[in-house]
């Protein structure tokens, strides 16, 4: 269940939702290691032994323990990363993204840091996101703003260990290194101790949006991302349709005799006419995941507002229908989703099979990808707002 800080109460409010199960007597500092486990097959296991010396230096500093989950397939990792990220000790717990080419490619590493980063965001802690870049990405220094993720690391000041993962792990500088990543963690811990939780409702100096606004807001986006991923799945059915032409003009061309000559002509057919509805989906699918990103924390809030119960019986209910609408959003993206990650790997098999469509492809991939990047976002509203339901007596 839900356990935020408190709001401001107001006549005729609701209670809160039923937070019990949540195990607030654990509240030390901890960490969740984000990264890929061929990546650390291949450097020998040094990205786990990096940190294991992270959370034994940060011991020896502090006098504390920093527990630090590595495992995500693991339950133990699972069920903390849930009571963590769902709870008010989420403020002395870190996300630490260790950064290589394939941290990028990988699902689930995606996930991690969209879900980890809306939290953040929602309660003033972004610094609790640390990312460490382990292995040169080139275009997370030349031009991150193509991909959601690489963007959203990029914003965060990263720890720098391209040069450091090459040094000895005995060596002074490694150490040294180790040493002030520690202390970093640390003066985070201390800071983010001190931060008032922001709480809907209250004027603040920088004129952040309360309850009413980030409803609307949220209330006029609906329409358009439902309405997105409708046309994300018309212009998908229109690819394939163009694919399926393609693939009868080649074997009409090789029954005539026409070789590899004939087969790169249709190829180059293909290119002109996957140009428009590509664009369509690099289009969509930008506006798509941007959107849903900035508006992430807003939404977070409202429900931590909702579960807080310091709500009146209108704005209570205004909520309420918003979350139905939030789950009907879910429905519809559960459903077009698993056409949308089979498309994008079809489309990963073609482009390496042509260099003639390996541009126009590779653009279909990345804003695919911004698709599913997205629904991230909004299973994790699905998902609170069903625990929420549950607190309250089924109410949702």
């Amino acid at each position: 269940m839900l356990a935020y800080c408190r709001g401001h109460a107001k006549t005729e409010t609701r209670p809160s939702a039923d937070t019990t199960l949540v195990p607030m007597a654990d509240n030390e500092p901890s960490g969740f290691w984000s990264y890929t486990h061929r990546d650390n097959d291949l450097d020998d296991g040094r990205i786990l032994r990096l940190a294991e010396a992270i959370g034994n230096e940060y011991e020896i500093i502090t006098g504390d323990e920093l527990k630090v989950f590595v495992d995500s397939k693991a339950i133990a990792w699972g069920d903390a990363w849930r009571v963590k990220i769902d709870s008010a000790i989420f403020g002395i717990t870190f996300l630490i993204p260790v950064m290589t080419p394939r941290f990028f490619l990988s699902q689930e590493c995606r996930k991690e840091v969209i879900t980890f980063a809306g939290h953040a965001a929602s309660l003033g802690l972004e610094d609790l996101l640390l990312p460490i870049h382990y292995v040169n990405v080139p275009k997370l220094t030349d031009d991150p703003s193509g991909d959601e993720v690489m963007s959203l690391l990029a914003q965060r000041q990263w720890v720098d260990w391209r040069d450091l993962r090459l040094e000895s792990e005995q060596s002074p500088a490694y150490r040294k290194a180790i040493h002030e990543l520690a202390v970093r963690l640390s003066g985070i811990v201390e800071a983010a101790m001190t931060i008032d939780r922001p709480i809907m409702g209250q004027a603040s100096e920088d004129d952040e949006p309360g309850f009413i606004e980030v409803m609307a807001s949220a209330e006029e986006a609906l329409p358009r991302w439902t309405k997105a991923v409708e046309e994300l799945g018309r212009a998908t059915v229109q690819i394939s349709s163009e694919m399926e032409w393609a693939t009868e003009q080649i074997s009409q061309s090789d029954s005539r005799g026409g070789g590899f000559a004939g087969r790169l002509a249709v190829s180059r057919q293909l290119k002109e006419r996957l140009m428009a509805p590509v664009d369509e989906i690099s289009l969509l699918g930008s506006q798509y995941s941007a959107e849903l990103i900035q508006v992430d924390p807003a939404v977070l809030q409202v429900i931590r507002t909702v579960a807080d119960g310091g709500l009146s019986e209108d704005d209570f209910q205004a909520a309420q229908d918003f979350f139905t609408s939030i789950k009907e959003l879910c429905k519809s993206v559960e459903v077009a989703m698993p056409q949308i990650e089979s498309f994008r790997e079809g489309v990963h098999g073609a482009a390496r099979s042509s260099k003639e469509l390996r541009p126009v492809l590779n653009d279909l991939q990345v804003s695919l990808q911004k698709v599913i990047d997205g629904e991230t976002i909004i299973a994790e509203w699905g998902r609170l707002i069903d625990e929420l339901s549950e607190g309250l007596g089924g109410e949702n």
